[in-house]
């Protein structure tokens, strides 16, 4: 396999994965309408960050060529992370 065979599977991937989160992310939601609980919202906001930061590196190869636009959007991806992975354990911790 090529490069470019990589870059496609890892784009299709990143479709998929955000795909899937969102589904999870309306699961979640419907329990949180039940449930009212802060916490829950708090996961849900968390969790929406951490899929967006995960996908959001290749994505933007999708749009764009550019390998300087490319390289800051990996870090720009992983610093998303790093807040999603915060918000959920803060949500978490508070209870």
């Amino acid at each position: 396999m090529n490069g470019l065979q990589i870059e496609t599977i890892q784009q299709m991937l990143a479709i998929v994965t955000l795909l899937l989160g969102v589904l999870v992310i309306g699961i979640i939601f419907n329990a949180y309408r039940i449930v009212k609980q802060p916490t829950l919202l708090l996961f849900i906001y968390g969790l929406f960050t951490l899929v967006v930061g995960i996908t959001f590196a290749d994505l933007v190869s999708v749009f764009t060529p550019d390998e300087f636009i490319i390289v800051w959007s990996t870090i720009f991806s992983h610093i998303v992370v790093i807040l999603g992975l915060g918000v959920m354990a803060y949500g978490i911790m508070r209870g």
